[in-house]
């Protein structure tokens, strides 16, 4: 009897406890959202330029050029913000021509995937722990820190976010 329950809590107990580990480790590491974007990464590693009409955006060195009449960009155009997962920016839309980038990295503690916006507060909103953090690039959150924010650029419908 002492060796079946020796061999059971073996070969069975670590994998009972991975498997309801594992949900929860694998859904803090995941990267969807219904409020963002994951097209494909289109830079081909070496600082170059690549293009993929299909996705509406294209990468040149430390720019990513965001086609803002793309489809894959109705949600910023519509809703005034958006993850762009697949850069790791979140997109603001101040006005007609004027749009803000950040990181998408919360500075608390480090979630990408799980952001909202509160327009009546200017912040964005950290899905995991509901820090927030004001979209001035200056201000710091509720957690300390800010978001990191980029150069942008707009011009002939065409979104540059200088990434460096």
């Amino acid at each position: 009897m002492n060796k079946k329950r020796r061999d059971f809590l073996i070969n069975t107990c670590p994998t009972v406890a991975l498997a309801f580990m594992g949900v929860t480790m694998l859904e803090a590491c995941s990267s969807g959202g219904d409020d963002s974007y994951n097209g494909e990464n289109n830079s081909d590693g070496n600082g170059g330029s690549e293009s993929n009409s299909g996705t509406g955006y294209s990468t040149s060195g430390s720019n990513v050029i965001i086609d803002l009449s793309h489809s894959a960009f109705s949600k910023l155009q519509n809703d005034g913000w958006m993850n762009f997962t697949a850069m790791n920016i979140l997109l603001l839309k101040v006005d007609s021509s004027t749009y803000r980038a950040f990181t998408n990295e919360c500075p608390h503690a480090s979630g990408r995937s799980k952001w909202s916006y509160n327009t009546s507060a200017s912040k964005f909103v950290c899905g995991y722990h509901g820090h927030s953090y004001p979209d001035d690039c200056q201000t710091s959150g509720t957690a300390g820190g800010k978001l990191n924010c980029y150069t942008t650029s707009f011009k002939d419908n065409k979104l540059t976010v200088t990434v460096s």
